[in-house]
Order: C-alpha cells, then sequence, then structure tokens
C-alpha cells in the first residue's frame, strides 16, 4: 500500500480524505477556491506510511544473511 496524505484547512479545519499527495493537494485547492477564495492555500499536511510495514527491514535482514553464507562459502 502506499503512503496516503490528508490535507487540513488552516481556516476552518476542513480535512480532505486520505489518498496520493496530488489528490490531496487538488482537493484542499479546490476547497479554498470555494470556500475561502480571497484566502491563499494553507493548513497542514498529515502523512500516513503505507500498510506495508517496515519494508526496507526484511530485504536488509535477507541480504545479511546471503553475506554471512557467501562469507562461510568463500572460506572452504
Amino acid at each position: 500500500m502506499a503512503d496516503s496524505y490528508r490535507y487540513r484547512c488552516g481556516e476552518c479545519g476542513h480535512r480532505t480524505s486520505w489518498g496520493s499527495e496530488s489528490q490531496g493537494e487538488k482537493a484542499i485547492e479546490e476547497h479554498y477556491r470555494r470556500r475561502h477564495p480571497a484566502v491563499v492555500p494553507g493548513g497542514m499536511v498529515e502523512f500516513r506510511k503505507g500498510s506495508s510495514g517496515g519494508g526496507g527491514a526484511g530485504c536488509l535482514l535477507a541480504l545479511g544473511i546471503l553475506v554471512v553464507i557467501l562469507i562461510i562459502a568463500s572460506q572452504h
């Protein structure tokens, strides 16, 4: 699963739904255009890491084991 972003309006607290960064940017810009036309878009961005967990940790462990095996094999 990819990382998700949610944008929060700095004027009224409106939040976009979780989605890609570009989807959130478009949604908050549209919100400001409709609800706060004289205000430059602002607020904050929330970030949620994808559900794949630690992603690289499993690959790093496998790579480490492979290196140890190669070192042991080269000794014989």
